[in-house]
């Protein structure tokens, strides 16, 4: 008896897995929740941030840390592409409106620094023994504020 889903469906699953990574990805970098945000990249992943590259978690939890406390982000994802290369590799491109501010304090409501700005993620998914993961995000400007 075959257990395996039939290929497409296989296809659609490992492309919601990838979406999910997407859409995690913004929200736990605005929730604060770094473990978890850390969590959705291979070891040797890489975050590349308009031309400033980090390589691995150390580098990525570096980038975490270094975030003031006061600073609040909000990611929204849409146009989200995803395609399989091959059974354990998928590329994936969305258009991501950010909005960034400050905050008096940490967890109070921020005040908007100006007027969002439009980036887009290019991305490099790989299967892993945990599942999906970022291989490597690529951030570019598409439209200034």
């Amino acid at each position: 008896m075959n257990t395996h889903p039939p290929v497409a469906a296989a296809d659609a699953l490992d492309e919601a897995a990838c979406t999910r990574l997407c859409i995690d990805f913004a929200n736990h970098i605005d929730a604060r929740r770094y473990g978890a945000w850390l969590d959705l990249f291979t070891e040797d992943g890489v975050l590349d941030r308009m031309g400033t590259r980090m390589c691995g978690h150390a580098e990525l939890k570096r980038f975490l840390d270094a975030r003031p406390a006061t600073v609040a982000t909000c990611h929204l994802c849409t146009n989200i592409r995803v395609e399989r290369a091959s059974p354990d590799e998928a590329t994936g491109f969305c258009y991501v409106l950010f909005f960034s501010g400050v905050a008096d304090q940490p967890g109070a409501p921020a005040t908007a620094a100006g007027a969002p700005s439009v980036v887009i993620y290019r991305d490099r998914y790989r299967r892993t023994a945990a599942g999906w993961r970022i291989a490597e995000r690529r951030i570019e400007m598409a439209m200034k504020p």
